[in-house]
């Protein structure tokens, strides 16, 4: 008997792995050798198909697909799994001495998000449904943000997986930058100081502060005591969701990161006038942050994955 037919393919516990959704989604990719042919095949979105290879590419350790020059081709690892991944999904695989079993994905578990408001209001959604494809044992929790620095702690006492914020990296905290924005002033369209901002005019009418955006409030409050001066603040309210109306319905004058400026909806039609601000103020690059407990949590790292390509999707033409 020839051993090397009796013999259990290497790729096979990998495979047994994955969510089925995921082996299907695979098959149509080794026959159709295109992502796009390959998710409609299977009724995928192509996001959500992007996504699904790369985290089959991660758990097979394998690109996959190559570039051929006029077209994409598979990997040699890739062309080995044809027969594993049929054996498997005709349930006619084996493992070792009994039939391939399903087992537990590392994904099958809860991830706990960080995040302001806003942007968590605009990218909820999409890396909800993204992730119920891609999946589907995986649970979000989105926490009560409270602000950088609660938040860099709650990542060092294993209190949250993932950090969308403007803390810094850390011997213990690692991340990346996911984007940089300007720092704009909002007021209301009509507002007596939206034609020219000078700092007379900006310091002669009452701030909105944004309690939990402690960072950009310590930036802004350094460079004015730098010159000396310093801000009324008529308002602080706890998230920047709560901003708009009361920015439109007052003289209260706010300072936003770009992406926070929240665009002209049916609750809000009027849309703000955003200004830039009479100080040199950047806005604190947005980075997404994991403890390093976490470098090898695949289910940690799909959703940091998702969630960076969501935000650059949403923010980056803003």
């Amino acid at each position: 008997m020839n051993s090397a037919a009796s013999s259990p393919s290497p790729a096979l516990p990998a495979l047994a792995a994955m969510d089925p959704r995921l082996l299907r989604l695979l098959d149509a990719i080794l026959d159709e050798v295109h992502l796009a042919r390959a998710a409609a095949r299977v009724g995928w979105s192509l996001p959500a198909a992007a996504s699904a290879l790369e985290r089959c590419r991660q758990l097979l350790r394998d690109p996959l697909l190559e570039d051929g020059g006029q077209q994409m081709r598979l990997t040699v690892t890739a062309q080995a799994l044809r027969e594993p991944l049929r054996q498997i999904l005709d349930g006619t695989a084996e493992v070792q001495d009994g039939p391939v079993a399903p087992i537990p994905s590392p994904a099958a578990r809860r991830v706990r998000i960080l995040m302001p408001d806003y942007p968590a209001q605009v990218v909820a959604q999409p890396l909800y449904t993204e992730l119920r494809t891609t999946a589907p044992a995986l649970d979000l929790e989105f926490q009560t943000w409270q602000g950088d620095a609660d938040a860099a702690a709650r990542l060092e006492h294993e209190q949250t997986d993932l950090v969308l914020g403007a803390s810094a990296p850390t011997n213990t905290l690692r991340g990346q930058e996911v984007l940089r924005e300007r720092c704009v002033a909002v007021m209301r369209r009509d507002h007596p100081a939206a034609h020219q901002l000078t700092m007379v005019r900006w310091l002669g009418y009452p701030h909105l502060q944004v309690g939990s955006h402690d960072t950009l409030n310590r930036m802004i409050d350094q460079q004015l005591a730098m010159q000396g001066l310093r801000r009324r603040i008529g308002m602080v309210v706890p998230n920047f969701l709560m901003a708009p109306a009361l920015l439109q319905g007052s003289d209260l004058i706010a300072v936003m990161p770009m992406h926070c400026v929240p665009a002209a909806t049916a609750a809000h039609p009027v849309a703000l006038a955003c200004l830039r601000p009479p100080l040199p103020l950047d806005a604190p690059p947005l980075r997404l942050l994991r403890h390093r407990r976490h470098a090898d949590d695949a289910a940690v790292g799909q959703v940091a994955q998702a969630l960076e390509r969501i935000v650059r999707q949403r923010f980056d033409l803003r």
